[in-house]
């Protein structure tokens, strides 16, 4: 009796012992898991890649960020700097389509900072080095299409030409009478010049004026001819 008496309190122990096990300790090893200790003034990459190799992932991260927002990193350092923390989302995240953009993400700020970079990669597994690429390849897309210039854009036909106009026709000249000149009826001197010859016909006519041969008057000087109707 005493023997089971013992048996079974080995067993609740064992069972208490697997309990506190499975419970306890993974809560006490999060609460002593290493605190995020790095210098907030200079943070700097190596005390990143450090913690990123001791698993500590998120201290990894902030000192990253911390690193890239103070500006004081060259292009190659701010490079390494996002290649490097392309790797702590590649090992912290485990939803797959986060993990992925949050790389290609981070890939991709690498290259535009420093197009020709060429550093060791932390993680060396084929699909973190396929995100790579695949980033790299987003980065020449995007500068090329960035350097074509866009096309000319196409005119549209203008409605603003100006009608042709017809000159106005040119103002009739007066005729003029064939030989040149005007009609001699319609100058006052030719017509005083025609009626003298006339009359003096008439007077050589009629004798002169003599004796016995009677006054001429008006009367007797017979009609004047009217003058040619010439064209006007």
């Amino acid at each position: 009796m005493p023997r089971n008496h013992t048996f079974f309190r080995v067993t609740a122990v064992a069972l208490l012992t697997c309990f506190i096990h499975l419970t306890a300790l993974p809560t006490m090893s999060l609460a002593q898991a290493p605190d995020c200790q790095y210098d907030r003034a200079k943070p700097s990459l190596d005390s990143a890649r450090i913690n990123f190799k001791s698993l500590n992932y998120k201290c990894a991260e902030q000192e990253i960020l911390d690193a890239l927002s103070q500006g004081a990193l060259s292009i190659e350092e701010k490079a390494d700097a996002h290649v490097l923390l392309a790797a702590v989302y590649y090992a912290m995240l485990k939803n797959d389509s986060q993990k992925r953009n949050r790389v290609i993400e981070q890939f991709k700020a690498a290259f535009q900072a420093y197009r020709e970079w060429r550093g060791e990669l932390d993680i060396s597994s084929s699909e973190f080095i396929d995100l790579m690429t695949e980033a790299q390849k987003q980065v020449d897309k995007e500068a090329l299409q960035l350097q074509t210039p866009p096309p000319p854009p196409v005119e549209q036909p203008k409605d603003t030409a100006r009608k042709a106009v017809a000159p106005p026709p040119p103002a009739a000249a007066p005729k003029v009478a064939e030989g040149g000149g005007k009609p001699l009826y319609t100058k006052w001197w030719a017509i005083l010049l025609g009626v003298g010859l006339v009359a003096g016909a008439v007077v050589l006519a009629t004798g002169g004026g003599g004796d016995g041969g009677g006054e001429t008057t008006l009367d007797t000087l017979g009609t004047i001819p009217n003058p040619p109707v010439g064209k006007r």
